[in-house]
Order: structure tokens, then sequence, then C-alpha cells
């Protein structure tokens, strides 16, 4: 933590009253909170008397104070955080999108869908980019597509027997579902 100041000597150029008013005319209440530890140093009170006070963590409040003495009163508002730089850049994504909008038989890829691990694939032989495989999830999610799971089916599963036993077996119960199904109904009664 380093040494910043209280009292007079705290903010200098500011006087209490005017940290006041500008604490009075805040709408943003985070900057108001700041403000107010701000006054409360320029009245001399130590950072865990201001912590008691405001209910804030003492290192949260030492920063404040720090910020607000060596940038000036300005500091009482958040500075957005850019965070990283994105990898693709917004036409890369674009030029994405159109060709995930095709086959990937198109794009001469011998497979019929795109899956995950074949995305991160194109993108790191076409852009040079190496994603994880929740980065590309999420890159696609963000384009609208939605991830679909083939429903299994059997190897050995035979299509026209199959549709016979449902036409038949939707003849057999056409009458029960006709039924009132809040009956009641019997099970066998499991041993304790």
């Amino acid at each position: 933590m380093t040494n910043v100041p209280r009292g007079e000597e705290f903010l200098p150029v500011y006087t209490k009253e005017e940290l006041t008013h500008s604490y009075r005319e805040e709408k943003n209440p985070k900057a108001k909170m700041r403000l107010l530890a701000a006054i409360l140093r320029k009245e001399g009170m130590t950072y865990q008397e201001i912590t008691e006070r405001i209910k804030y963590p003492l290192m949260t409040v030492a920063d404040w104070c720090r910020r607000m003495h060596e940038e000036g009163i300005q500091r009482r508002y958040s500075i957005k955080q850019l965070g990283r730089p994105q990898k693709l850049t917004h036409e890369q994504l674009q030029e994405l999108e159109s060709v995930l909008s095709e086959s990937p038989r198109e794009r001469g890829l011998p497979y019929l869908f795109w899956t995950t691990k074949l995305v991160l694939h194109y993108i790191e032989k076409e852009y040079g980019v190496v994603y994880n495989p929740p980065q590309v999830r999420n890159i696609l999610h963000s384009m609208g597509m939605t991830c679909q799971k083939p429903r299994p089916q059997h190897l050995k599963a035979n299509k026209k027997t199959q549709e016979e036993f449902k036409k038949k077996f939707q003849k057999e119960l056409d009458p029960l579902l006709k039924m009132d199904s809040r009956s009641s109904f019997w099970t066998k009664a499991s041993s304790p």
C-alpha cells in the first residue's frame, strides 16, 4: 500500500467543501461512495476508520484514495477494462459465418456436418489461430448456431418393420389413449 497523505495534503487542489458539493451532485452510486471516502480522507481519517464508516474493504478504500490522489478527482469513475483483443477480426468472423452456412463438402472437406473439432481445424488451417473447443462453441453460439445431437439408431434396425409396428401399435392403443389418463393404476409394491 502506497503512503497517501491525509488531511489537507490529500487532494491539495480541492477543498473539503468542493468535494462535498461534488458528492451531493453525483448521481452514480459507486462514484458517490468513492467521493465519500475522499471526503473522509480529507478530514484526516485513516483507512481503517474510513473502512469502518463506509463498510468497504480496506484495500478497496486505499486504492480509491490512491487513484484519486495520483490522477485527480475524475478517477471517482471506473475505467472500462477492455480485456484481451479477439484472435479473429470482425471481418474474419463474418467470413467464417458465411463459410459455416455451407456444407463442409463445399469447402473440400470429407464431412457432412460441421463439428466443433472440424471448425477448430478449419480456423487453424485458414486463419492460423488456435482456439480451445469451448471458445469455438462460444463463437458458434454467438453466430446463432445451435448444437444438434443425432438420435441413436441401432445398426441392425429394419426401417420397414419399424413403420409396420408403429401403424399396428397405434391401432391397438387408440382405445386406451382415449381413456382418462388421470385414473389410478396398479404397480407391484417394492419391498422395504
